[in-house]
């Protein structure tokens, strides 16, 4: 240390005691030395003054994990050394992953690393990003469209994002999703407000929207994401969901669309909409043809109204007259039977190719049905059904969904619409009720078995029946209920199936109850 720092300079101050001396100028200097040791250090003090520079510092998830001397290097090395990943976007740069952060400093720690150095720290910790767009398809506000075979969506669940190199990718694969729906044509008339009125019969689209709300923002995205960067795949994505098991099935001889559709769990509309170029369940198929198979899930939910106008026939009934006076074995037609027609005009909204809601609105009776009545001979005068099955509802009506698979799972029965809320549901043939009873799938129900084995279900009543109990006897025709729409179902219609054996005990076996009309 130097010794000339330590010499000690005293003054004197002026009192009647002239004794007293005060080292004040070795007080200050003895301050300055300690403040400069302090805040400079001991080096800079002896002549080794450090200079402040100008650094980057670089944060990892708010954790600092080096010094660097130039951001714009940091970037331009991220450049060159990703070159694989421009490769595989086919994009110009690659970016900072989105956790780092990069400080401007002025600072006196010359612990400054490499740029390499650091390179290689982030591209062991955290991925790299590219510029491109995330669309997020919010379903929480939209309506939860539900069949008795479907399972609810959780809130987290209606939250959906894609990642996408280019934005114009998710107007296209919208487009391609809807075409699956309806035809280029109808979708072309519709959007070009240029469908032609409905003269006689016919159907025009009222609506045609994605009831999804959806966005798109421009952001880095990171390269260990799934980022989607041509149509197709993302068409597939949006029609499939991310959890699809979708294959390619090659046609053989002697398969029809019903065959191939059976046996991938599909109904014929499904592989019409998985595959655009078969545009009617006619479609001509040959041997070698490829064809996409899979469970339909769509993310979106791409909503079709519609105006319909359409003739429908009432077929007639046949009734048995016993003529006592006639001997048994005696046959004789009295009255002959002939369909009616009747134009009914309706308003239906489809969801995903699916109809969920159907109300017919007008009605006009072309031509009445006559019932086909038959005199036999036998020993009572009374009038018999034979064993023919009632229709369950009022008429006209519509057939929202068929009997098949949907989605994946098996719809064992038909949906009738057309009716509305309260309106009656009949006994489709006498026999005695077993049920009646409530299911989250199916609502409100009635069960009855009509002691030949084979038993009906009648799902999605308003309430619990208030027309019957169990162990009731009814009559083809009696009224058992009143149309809704409770349980997992959406729009008021009637949910009939008809099995053999009682309803889902094992053995048991479900029929398309059309076949018995």
């Amino acid at each position: 240390m130097n010794n000339d720092i330590e010499n000690t300079t005293t003054i004197p101050i002026k009192n009647t005691n002239k004794k007293a001396k005060f080292p004040i100028l070795g007080v200050i200097i003895s301050f300055i030395f300690a403040f400069a040791l302090t805040f400079l250090g001991t080096n800079d003090v002896l002549g080794e003054a450090k200079i402040p520079v100008e650094a980057y510092r670089v944060y990892l998830k708010g954790e600092s994990i080096g010094l660097i001397k130039s951001e714009s290097e940091l970037y331009d090395y991220i450049n060159k050394m990703q070159q694989a990943i421009k490769d595989k976007y086919n994009v110009s740069k690659v970016y900072i992953p989105n956790d780092i952060k990069v400080i401007k400093d002025i600072t006196y720690d010359d612990k400054i690393i490499s740029i390499s150095e650091i390179y290689n720290i982030i591209n062991q910790k955290s991925p790299f990003t590219i510029k491109g767009y995330i669309a997020t398809i919010d379903k929480t506000k939209t309506t939860e469209y539900l069949n008795e075979d479907e399972e609810s969506t959780s809130e987290k669940e209606k939250i959906i994002k894609i990642n996408l190199l280019d934005d114009d990718l998710l107007y296209n694969a919208t487009k391609k999703v809807v075409l699956s729906f309806v035809s280029e044509e109808e979708y072309d008339n519709f959007v070009n407000e240029t469908q032609s009125a409905i003269v006689d019969t016919g159907e025009i689209i009222e609506d045609l929207y994605i009831e999804d709300v959806v966005t798109t923002k421009e952001a880095y995205i990171p390269v260990n994401e799934k980022i989607y960067t041509n149509e197709e795949e993302l068409t597939s994505y949006l029609l499939f969901g991310k959890d699809s098991n979708m294959s390619t099935y090659t046609v053989k001889e002697g398969d029809t669309l019903e065959k191939i559709a059976e046996n991938n769990k599909m109904n014929v509309n499904e592989i019409l909409i998985a595959n655009t170029n078969l545009r009617t369940a006619e479609a001509l198929l040959y041997e070698g043809q490829k064809l996409t198979v899979g469970i339909l899930n769509p993310v979106f939910t791409t909503v079709e109204q519609t105006h319909k106008v359409e003739d429908q026939v009432v077929k007639y009934k046949t009734e048995y007259i016993y003529d006592n006076t006639k001997l048994t074995g005696y046959q004789s037609v009295q009255t002959k039977g002939s369909n009616g027609i009747t134009r009914i005009t309706q308003k239906v909204k489809s969801v995903n190719g699916e109809v969920i809601n159907s109300i017919i609105s007008s009605k006009e009776e072309l031509k009445p049905v006559v019932n086909e009545v038959i005199v036999k001979g036998g020993k009572k005068p009374i009038v018999v059904s034979a064993g023919n099955w009632g229709w369950p509802t009022n008429l006209p009506y519509t057939i929202n969904s068929r009997y098949g698979w949907r989605w994946g799972s098996l719809h064992a029965g038909v949906d009738i619409g057309g009716q509305g809320e309260g309106a009656p549901i009949y006994a489709a043939k006498a026999g005695i009720v077993t049920e009646v009873s409530y299911h989250p799938a199916t609502g409100y129900y009635v069960v009855i078995n009509h002691q030949n084995g084979y038993y009906s279900r009648y799902g999605h009543m308003k309430s619990l029946s208030r027309y019957v109990k169990k162990g009731d006897y009814v009559n083809m025709g009696d009224t058992i209920g009143d149309i809704g729409h409770t349980g997992r179902a959406s729009g008021n219609h009637l949910h009939l199936e008809i099995w053999r054996g009682a309803p889902y005990a094992p053995g048991s076996q479900s029929y398309d109850p059309l076949l018995f009309y």
